[in-house]
């Protein structure tokens, strides 16, 4: 029999190795592309605001996910080396040249990696546009939400492909640069085995683990509220505290165990022990990579649900069913015909209110950070406009009995918010006629709450006495009034044709000189133009009626609880679809891991269970054994990654309230997180009794 047919004949008994290789590059490259392409599609860069704090953190999670699908795929390379291992070696000791072997192999990996990059590339096109059109058939489908192909996603698969290939290599080089042949042949065999840990090793980790989440998120931001301290990004190195006891409490859990006071249960579990001990530094290193990519999973499951959850609590705490408002000197639907069109969708309104406000020129500060990373309040007389509304007018709709004194203001804000280093207050105490430009000093008279005013999230909204609004309206012309428009209707929920007609004639009837983004100011742009500075919010908006987010982007857009309550899936669809994504990435990951660490359990101790059997043992004793390892390897990166992730979470609302205080849409989105949490227990599982099945073949019982 010649080499080559020899070399044919293992190949062919170890495909499965050949297998597992070529599904996980494939998988790899298919996932991160995909993503990728989606990611970087302009419909999704147009939703995603540059800067925005959606898009860093689909960067960030993007990141984790290219991080897990590289680490899984080249685990799986270095398990097929370290299988291949064997052959080599015999046929090394054989009498065959290591060069020969050398070039043999580089064949089979130039004919295979490149074979599956292509495949991972070309199947992500397909992949990302069918799982785009899932999203359109079930979610929503607009001329916002088409497809269009991402090419910078193309790159950045490609580049992947060009990273992966590389790791793949360099596996291979340290594998063949093996002269020793004992040590090639026993190279599957070869152990990492951990010395004794100490009783403390645990605790000590949990400790780090909670004190890398607070010195890392907590700390900078009590610093910047207390002292006015922007944390240097280097500060961001104590959340390595946090890694290394994810590893002590992973490195406890696998390999720490004492006689205490029961020795009889230490010598029963003595073999499930020690032969965690004998592969516990590569075993410890797989828990990390799957605790990390758990928690990757969880916070892109996390992140809609709790955005969906605070808009809902929102949306039911809202005291009027339809509200809008629109310029004065705009020609917008009246009274008379939006009592007309409810008759038409026989809808019954109650509670009709419509109030005028005028905006004035207000004076504010620039909070910026300086060279030295302290936060600077720059005062400007002239700021921006805001609007003020008539005391008796507020409480005529509000139903509040505000009382403030001529010279003095009332903040209007939202139920739970809490002042923060950005905004004050009391910022204000000067206020500018923008006609006449006489500015007068005003006080600070406390804050009241009433959802329907607070729509516009970039002009604050003031409560004035009656004399003073008398006085400050005069000469003002119509397009320094906003007229509001309020209402209630008997059972609202079965009211959304009728909230879309009206939001729809609201958009026809909405002019050109209204259709900017919610931060415009007519004030900072005549300032800039005056300075010859570009304003980069005066780009005009689309008011087209199928444009789903103009609820984010259009200063004017009107607030119905039937609209919002029943579109919240569809204006959130791009963020429900990339994280959704991320998700399946990462849980994918950690589904091939965690099967392929099991399998390699199995096969590493394959010898020993047949050992013991001969000695006695029983199929269940066996059984008992490989569960007790198996567990370890799903149970404890589980609960890390879990508790980690939820923890993040919880500090990050409780970092939102300047006050620290957690509101019930934050309580309700930790709930929903619980749930989540659930559900990826019941996938571990899942994924452990399939792998258990197969070790379980694997020994043999």
């Amino acid at each position: 029999m010649t080499m080559n047919k020899i070399i044919s004949k293992l190949r062919k008994n170890s495909i499965k190795n050949y297998y597992i290789l070529v599904f996980c590059i494939t998988l790899s490259v298919l996932l991160v592309t995909s993503y990728a392409l989606m990611f970087f599609s302009p419909t999704v860069l147009n939703i995603l605001p540059a800067g925005g704090d959606s898009r860093k953190q689909g960067f960030m999670i993007f990141s984790i996910a290219i991080a897990g699908c590289a680490v899984f795929t080249t685990y799986a390379s270095s398990l097929f080396f370290k299988y291949k291992s064997r052959e080599f070696g015999i046929l090394m000791a054989l009498g065959e040249k290591k060069s020969k072997l050398q070039k043999l192999l580089l064949k089979e990996l130039i004919f295979i990696i490149p074979l599956c990059l292509a495949l991972g590339v070309i199947l992500s096109i397909p992949t990302s546009y069918g799982i785009w059109k899932l999203f359109q058939i079930f979610i929503v489908d607009t001329k916002e939400m088409a497809y269009q192909f991402g090419a910078t996603g193309l790159v950045f698969g490609i580049g992947f492909c060009i990273f992966v290939t590389l790791c793949i290599f360099i596996n291979g080089t340290k594998f063949i640069k093996r002269s020793n042949i004992m040590d090639v042949i026993y190279e599957q065999r070869k152990s990492e085995v951990v010395k004794d840990i100490k009783p403390w090793c645990g605790i000590v980790g949990w400790i780090l683990v909670i004190s890398g989440i607070f010195l890392g998120y907590l700390v900078p931001s009590i610093v910047v509220r207390v002292f006015g301290y922007l944390m240097p990004s280097i500060w961001n190195v104590v959340y390595i505290l946090s890694l290394v006891g994810i590893y002590m409490i992973m490195l406890h859990a696998v390999t720490y165990s004492k006689k205490g006071k029961n020795p009889k249960k230490y010598y029963k579990n003595i073999i499930s022990t020690n032969m965690m001990r004998f592969s516990g530094r590569q075993t410890v290193k797989n828990m990390c990579v799957i605790t990390f990519l758990i928690a990757g999973g969880l916070f892109a499951s996390f992140y809609v649900p709790t955005m969906i959850s605070n808009l809902i609590v929102d949306i039911k705490n809202n005291p009027i069913d339809y509200s809008f408002y629109y310029k004065g000197s705009e020609n917008q639907i009246s009274k008379d015909e939006i009592y007309s069109l409810a008759n038409d969708n026989n809808v019954s309104i109650t509670d009709y209110y419509e109030t005028d406000v005028i905006s004035l020129v207000t004076n504010g500060y620039y909070r910026e950070y300086d060279e030295n990373n302290m936060l600077t309040n720059d005062y400007v007389e002239k700021r921006q406009h805001n609007e003020f509304f008539k005391e008796s007018e507020f409480n005529r709709i509000s139903g509040q009995n505000v009382d403030i004194k001529q010279g003095e203001y009332k903040r209007i804000i939202l139920d739970g918010d809490s002042e923060s280093i950005w905004n004050k207050w009391d910022d204000l105490d000067l206020i500018t006629h923008p006609v006449t430009g006489k500015s007068e000093k005003v006080k600070f008279a406390g804050t009241t709450s009433f959802r329907p005013f607070v729509a516009e999230y970039y002009k604050e909204k003031y409560i004035i006495s009656d004399e003073d609004y008398e006085r400050l309206s005069k000469d003002l012309p119509d397009q320094k009034y906003d007229k509001y428009v309020l209402f209630n209707v008997k059972n609202p929920e079965e009211t959304y044709l009728f909230a879309k007609e009206l939001k729809n004639e609201i958009l026809k009837r909405s002019s050109d000189d209204v259709a900017f983004d919610t931060i415009y100011d007519e004030y900072k742009e005549k300032v800039a133009k005056e300075k010859g500075d570009e304003y980069y919010y005066g780009t005009k908006i689309d008011l087209s009626p199928d444009n789903t987010q103009l609820f984010n982007d259009w200063a004017y857009y009107p607030s119905f609880k039937p609209l919002e309550s029943q579109d919240i899936l569809k204006n959130m669809a791009v963020f429900l679809m990339l994280f959704t994504y991320i998700s399946i990435i990462c849980f994918a990951a950690v589904a091939i891991i965690t099967y392929t660490r099991a399998v390699t359990i199995g096969l590493d101790n394959k010898q020993l269970f047949s050992d013991i059997k001969k000695l006695g043992a029983s199929n269940k004793y066996i059984e008992n054994n490989i569960k007790k390892q198996l567990a370890k390897v799903f149970i404890y990166p589980t609960v890390i990654g879990s508790a980690f992730i939820y923890m993040m979470f919880f500090m990050i609302f409780y970092g939102n309230g300047g006050d620290g205080s957690i509101t019930y849409g934050e309580m309700l989105g930790l709930l929903v997180g619980l749930f989540i949490i659930l559900v990826t227990i019941l996938f571990m599982f899942i994924t452990y009794k399939f792998s258990l099945s197969k070790v379980k073949r694997i020994a043999d019982i």
